[in-house]
C-alpha cells in the first residue's frame, strides 16, 4: 500500500502537455506529498506511450474514449486490448458532454454504454465525465450498471444528484472548482459526501485550484483542493489522506 499523502485520482499527465517535462512534473508532485496519481488516457496513442514508460508504483493508468472525441473514428478493438492489460486499472474517462457537443447526444450515449459494457467485460471500474448532462448520465448508470462502479470525476452537479450517485455506489471526486471563491454548490456537495466515498483530483492541465488559477494545472497542486475539502468537512489532514487512500485502493487495487 502507498504511504500516506495526497491523492490525484484524475490527471492527464500522459497528454502532449507534459511530454517534455514529465519527470519534472512527477518530481514536483512527490515533493508535495502526492503519493498516488491516476493518469487518464483519452486516446490510444496516449495509453501506448504511458505503457511504454517504466512503471512507477505511484502512477496508475486508465484509458477510454472521452465523449468529446466520439465524433472521430474510435478503434474499439485496440481499446479492448488495452483495457485487458493488468497495468490499466480503469476504463475512462467516459461519459457525456453536452457543453461542447449538443448535436451527437445519441452517439455519445451509445459510446458511454458500450464502454460500461467493456468495463464489465474486463472487470474494471469506470471514470465518468458528465458536463451539462447529469440527468442522462444518471439514467444510463441506472440502466447499465458497472459491476466495479467507479468515480464521478470533477463533480459539478447538485447535492440531490450526488445523493443518487452515492446510492448507485459511485465515488465522488472534487477538483479545483471547490477552491474557487464564488463556487457554492461544489462546497455544499463536498460537505455532505461521506468520508468513505470521496476523492480529490486535479484534472490537469485544466481546473487549476486557487491560488494558481489561470496557470497550467499539475498533480503537485492537488493538496490545495484536498485541504479545502478538509476545511469544509472539519477534518484533520492525515485523517482525510488515510480515507482517500483507502477509497482509492478499494476501487483500483482490491481483489474484486
Amino acid at each position: 500500500m502507498a504511504k500516506i499523502g495526497w491523492i490525484d485520482s484524475h490527471c492527464h499527465i500522459f497528454s502532449d502537455e507534459y511530454r517534455d517535462c514529465f519527470d519534472e512534473v512527477i518530481k514536483r508532485a512527490e515533493e508535495n506529498q502526492v503519493v498516488q496519481m491516476l493518469g487518464i488516457c483519452c486516446t490510444i496513442e496516449e495509453c501506448e506511450w504511458a505503457l511504454s514508460m517504466e512503471k512507477k508504483d505511484e502512477i496508475d493508468i486508465a484509458v477510454g474514449f472521452h465523449p468529446s472525441d466520439i465524433k472521430v473514428a474510435c478503434n474499439w478493438e485496440r481499446l479492448e486490448e488495452l483495457t485487458r492489460d493488468p497495468r490499466i486499472v480503469a476504463v475512462g474517462e467516459i461519459g457525456l458532454d453536452y457543453y461542447w457537443d449538443k448535436d451527437n447526444k445519441e452517439q455519445q450515449k451509445e459510446a458511454f454504454i458500450r464502454q460500461i459494457e467493456l468495463a464489465n467485460k474486463v472487470n474494471k471500474p469506470i471514470i465518468v465525465h458528465s458536463r451539462d448532462a447529469m440527468q442522462d448520465t444518471i439514467e444510463i448508470l441506472m440502466q447499465h450498471s458497472c459491476n466495479r462502479k467507479g468515480i464521478i470525476h470533477c463533480y459539478s452537479g447538485s447535492v440531490e444528484s450526488a445523493k443518487i450517485l452515492l446510492n448507485l455506489g459511485y465515488t465522488i471526486s472534487f477538483a479545483g472548482p471547490v477552491t474557487f471563491k464564488k463556487s457554492v454548490t461544489p462546497k455544499e456537495v463536498a460537505t455532505m459526501i461521506p468520508l468513505d466515498r470521496i476523492l480529490t483530483e486535479t484534472d490537469c492541465p485544466y481546473m487549476t485550484p486557487e491560488p494558481f488559477r489561470g496557470k497550467r494545472n499539475e498533480p503537485s497542486y492537488v493538496p490545495y483542493t484536498a485541504k479545502k475539502v478538509c476545511e469544509l468537512k472539519n477534518l484533520e489532514e492525515e485523517a482525510f489522506q488515510k480515507a482517500c487512500l483507502a477509497n482509492y485502493q478499494a476501487l483500483f487495487h482490491s481483489e474484486n
